[in-house]
């Protein structure tokens, strides 16, 4: 008897000094932020919420729906204050998948902008991020949904994919805030654009400065600055015109097995820096528009060609980088790192421009799929 009044005194006893959850937070009492943009209008900044509303249908069940609001301020603060007043529960970034630039925001000091985050009690740091190409980012929010995904989870996907396919760099916000940190190296951030109804990424803004240049990597030619930034995706597929004259079914297109990248920094005459980068591909072609079978001799031709376009191409990128005071390799930082007193003895983004990079692409089919 004295042990079964032990077995009930004792929980009894210890039950009201259990924790509990005191502090939770349910997702149905909280307006939850899906996606955000920002955009200038008018030398003011305006903040648009996509907020994803959960209405509860009882036994389990809920349904959702997507509500706009617009803020305009001189900061984010302001804007954020504002748009607070619109909702009867309190505001939540814990579950936003996409931040979106517009073009004239992103050409802002982007960290000076975004430091906001920080001071949020739950930002959700796992965001897509990117720039709006042709309109103001808000737009963007009034299509709801791709495919059967609603609005901000679609635009997660299209880019999630393009960084699968090695068109952007994998990144999220969180990214974002350890590039701002990164003296000696510029990032690139995804660029979307709508085009006859049709949401897709187009190519790479090149970042200056934690600002965006206005220049942008074309789609065709993203793939390949991420193998010479040596930070591409899961997989990578180019292609290379047989013949600049016939362009109709006259392409070979290949996936890259493997690539090294090496970059060496020396130092000329007038003691300026000089970049060799050289990228040694291995691939595989899985398109061939001839009918004749690839033999040993018509593979070392094809090496030759892809090679060679390869090469030519890298060294236009690279110019365009420089074009955009956007040192995306990270030449600077090595500067930094290898050479100290040569870096303070200059202003890196002035002399990035001029320094001489030359490029050297080395390409080695390695198969030829189940073609013969």
């Amino acid at each position: 008897m004295k042990n079964t009044l032990l077995k009930i005194i004792i929980p009894l006893t210890l039950i009201p000094l259990l924790s509990g959850c005191w502090d939770q937070k349910l997702i149905v009492d909280q307006e939850v932020m899906n996606g955000i943009s920002f955009d200038l209008e008018d030398e003011k900044v305006k903040s648009t919420i996509l907020v994803l509303n959960i209405i509860p249908m009882g036994t389990g069940f809920f349904d959702f729906k997507n509500q706009i609001s617009s803020a305009t301020g001189h900061s984010l603060e302001d804007t954020y204050r504002e748009l607070r007043t619109y909702y009867t529960g309190p505001l939540t970034a814990s579950k936003s998948r996409i931040v979106l630039f517009g073009e004239s925001f992103a050409k802002k000091n982007l960290n000076a902008y975004l430091d906001f985050f920080f001071r949020l009690p739950d930002p959700y740091l796992g965001s897509k991020v990117a720039i709006v190409k042709g309109q103001e980012a808000s737009e963007f929010f009034s299509t709801k949904e791709i495919g059967t995904n609603p609005i901000a989870f679609g635009l997660y996907e299209i880019i999630d994919a393009a960084e699968d396919n090695s068109t952007v760099p994998k990144g999220t916000l969180n990214t974002l805030f350890t590039y701002f940190n990164e003296e000696g190296k510029d990032f690139l951030l995804p660029v979307l654009e709508k085009k006859e109804g049709n949401i897709l990424v187009s190519g790479a803004g090149l970042i200056s400065q934690n600002a965006y240049s206005g220049e942008m990597i074309s789609l065709k030619d993203c793939s390949l600055l991420l193998l010479l930034m040596d930070n591409y995706g899961d997989r990578v597929d180019l292609e290379t015109y047989l013949s600049e004259k016939k362009k109709l079914n006259n392409q070979v297109a290949y996936r890259i097995i493997k690539s090294k990248r090496e970059m060496k920094i020396k130092k000329d005459a007038l003691q300026k820096p000089t970049v060799d980068i050289s990228l040694n591909l291995k691939v595989m072609i899985h398109q061939y528009p001839k009918t004749e079978s690839i033999d040993s001799k018509k593979i070392k031709e094809l090496e030759e060609t892809i090679s060679r376009d390869l090469t030519k191409k890298s060294q236009a990128i690279m110019k365009q980088t420089q074009k955009a005071k956007s040192d995306v390799l990270g030449i600077g930082r090595e500067i930094k790192e290898t050479d100290p007193s040569a870096w303070k003895a200059q202003i890196w983004r002035e002399t990035y421009p001029e320094i001489k990079i030359n490029t050297h692409v080395k390409v080695t089919i390695e198969k030829t799929g189940i073609l013969k």
